[in-house]
C-alpha cells in the first residue's frame, strides 16, 4: 500500500472515531441471505401484482376463458370452498410450483428472509385460488405452490446472485443484469426499478461459495416401464447439475446456504422432465474440522418432480439426518455418507388404473427414509449410490397406500478438468394397495450415457 494511500486511511479513522474514543460497530458485509431496507408492503403489493399480471396474460394474451374473472367468480369460488383436481401433472407439480417461487422472490427482493418470504408465497396462492381463475379452488394447488415455493425461489434467488456483479461495468454488467433477470425475473425488475443494474456497490460476501459447480451432462438416455410394451424408450438428454456451497466447508448461516440443483431435459418427457432440488435449512457439526472423519446433523428441504414416459412421481419433504465425511486412501480422498428420516408433506403418483373422470393423480402425505453414499477425490464424484423409500397414503380420492423404492448409481470418470464421460442407471419399483380396485406392482429403469462438461469447479479446504 502506498505511505499516501495510508495517511488519508489514518486520516479517515480519525475524524470517524468518536472524542470518547469508542470505535463504532463496522458494517457487517452484504450477504446473499439478507439486506437492510426491508419492505413488507411493497413485497405483499408485488405478490398480488404477479397474480394480476399472469390473470391478464392469460384472459388478453392468451385467450383462455378461465382468466376471466370477477365479482361473480370470486363470489362463487368463495362460496364453494376446496377441492382436490387432477389437472395436468405438468401444471400441478411444476408450474404451482415455480409460481410460488416468484411470489417468494417478491420477499426475498425486498430485503426479507427466507422464513419471512413464505407467508408471502400462501398468501399469493390462496388469493390465485380464490380470485385469478374461474376454476373451483384446488386445494392440491395450494398446496404445491405453497410448499414448493420457498424450494424453488430461494434457489432462483441465490442462482441469480452468482451471476450479478455489482462491482461489474458496462455491456458486461447490462448483461450479467438480463442474465440474472431470466433467472429471478422478481429480483430483476426489481433491481432495475432502484436502478440497481448500473449502480456500483460491494458484492455479497456469499455472493458465490468456495465450493460450487456447475456441470452439463450431454448424452442420450433408455426408460423403461418393465415388461411393459413397447420396451425400452430412448431419447437424447440434457442434464445440468447445479451446487453451491459444502456441508463441512460452508458454516451455517441461514438456509439454503448449501444447496444441489438437478435438472434433466429430454424431448419426450417435457420441458423439463426431471428437477430434483435439496436445500440445507439448518445443520449443526458433530465433530470439528479438524477431526479425521467429520459428521454434520443435518435438515433439509426436498423437491422432486419426474415426468417420463413410463411414470410420474413428485414430492415435497422435509428431511432430518446424519451426512459423514470419512478420510480414506490418499491425500483428499473421502467416503460420503447420508442417512435421514423424511416427511412427505405432500406426494403425489399417477392413479393408473383407479384414476376418476379427471382425477388421475393421488394426492397424500406419508413418511420416508434415504441412504446415499459417494467416493470423492479432489472434489470430483467418481461413483455415487442412493437408495430411497416412501410411504403414500392418499387423501385424494380412492383410498389407496402407496410404496415406493427408488434406487441408482452413478459413475463420472474425468479426462481433463473440464470433460469427462459418465454413466448412471436407476430402478424404481411401486407398489400401490387400492381398497377399491386391484393392486399394482410395477418397476420403472432409467439409464443415461453422457459426455460431461464442467465449465465451473470451486475449491474446498479442509473437507474437500
Amino acid at each position: 500500500m502506498r505511505i499516501g494511500t495510508r495517511l488519508h486511511l489514518l486520516a479517515a479513522l480519525a475524524v470517524a472515531t468518536p472524542a470518547s474514543g469508542q470505535v463504532p460497530q463496522a458494517r457487517p458485509a452484504p450477504t446473499v441471505a439478507s439486506c437492510e431496507v426491508k419492505r413488507p408492503v411493497l413485497a405483499t403489493a408485488e405478490t398480488l401484482g404477479v397474480n394480476v399480471i399472469l390473470n391478464r396474460s392469460n384472459a388478453w394474451l392468451f385467450g383462455w376463458e378461465f382468466g376471466n374473472v370477477g365479482p361473480d367468480s370470486w363470489a362463487d369460488n368463495l362460496r364453494r370452498g376446496f377441492k382436490w383436481d387432477g389437472t395436468q401433472w405438468g401444471v400441478n407439480m411444476f408450474a404451482h410450483p415455480y409460481h410460488g417461487g416468484l411470489y417468494f422472490t417478491t420477499g426475498r427482493a425486498n430485503c426479507l428472509d427466507f422464513w419471512e418470504s413464505i407467508p408471502l408465497v400462501f398468501l399469493g396462492s390462496w388469493t390465485w385460488e380464490y380470485f385469478g381463475e374461474t376454476h373451483r379452488a384446488s386445494l392440491n394447488d395450494f398446496y404445491t405452490t405453497g410448499l414448493g415455493g420457498p424450494a424453488v425461489g430461494e434457489i432462483l434467488h441465490r442462482l441469480s446472485w452468482t451471476v450479478l456483479d455489482e462491482e461489474a461495468r458496462g455491456i458486461e454488467r447490462i448483461g450479467r443484469e438480463l442474465v440474472a433477470t431470466v433467472i429471478n425475473p422478481v429480483g430483476g425488475l426489481n433491481r432495475l426499478a432502484r436502478g440497481q443494474w448500473t449502480r456500483r456497490g460491494a458484492n455479497p460476501v456469499d455472493r458465490v461459495p468456495e465450493w460450487h459447480l456447475l456441470e452439463v451432462k450431454i448424452g442420450t438416455r433408455w426408460v423403461e416401464e418393465r415388461d411393459k410394451p413397447p420396451g425400452p424408450q430412448s431419447s437424447a438428454t440434457l442434464l445440468v447439475d447445479i451446487e453451491l456451497g459444502d456441508v463441512f466447508d460452508t458454516e451455517y448461516g441461514a438456509p439454503y446456504d448449501v444447496l444441489d440443483l438437478r435438472t434433466q431435459i429430454s424431448p419426450d418427457g417435457g420441458l423439463p422432465n426431471l428437477v430434483r432440488t435439496m436445500g440445507r435449512l439448518y445443520g449443526n457439526e458433530l465433530t470439528t474440522p479438524d477431526s479425521r472423519h467429520r459428521h454434520q446433523f443435518l435438515i433439509n428441504q426436498r423437491f422432486v418432480y419426474v415426468n417420463n414416459p413410463v411414470y410420474n412421481y413428485g414430492e415435497h419433504t422435509v428431511e432430518a439426518g446424519l451426512e459423514s465425511r470419512w478420510r480414506a486412501g490418499p491425500e483428499g480422498a473421502w467416503i460420503t455418507t447420508r442417512v435421514g428420516a423424511d416427511v412427505v408433506l405432500l406426494g403425489a403418483v399417477e392413479a393408473l388404473e383407479s384414476g376418476l373422470g379427471q382425477r388421475t393423480v393421488d394426492w397424500g402425505p406419508g413418511l420416508g427414509a434415504m441412504t446415499e453414499l459417494a467416493l470423492v477425490h479432489q472434489g470430483t464424484t467418481y461413483l455415487s449410490a442412493y437408495g430411497q423409500v416412501r410411504l403414500l397414503r392418499s387423501v385424494s380420492g380412492v383410498p389407496a397406500q402407496h410404496t415406493l423404492l427408488f434406487t441408482g448409481a452413478e459413475l463420472a470418470i474425468p479426462i481433463t478438468s473440464w470433460i469427462g464421460v459418465g454413466a448412471s442407471l436407476s430402478a424404481d419399483r411401486r407398489w400401490s394397495d387400492y381398497q377399491s380396485f386391484p393392486n399394482t406392482d410395477r418397476t420403472y429403469h432409467e439409464a443415461r450415457f453422457y459426455l460431461t462438461w464442467t465449465p465451473a469447479r470451486g475449491t474446498t479446504g479442509v473437507a474437500r
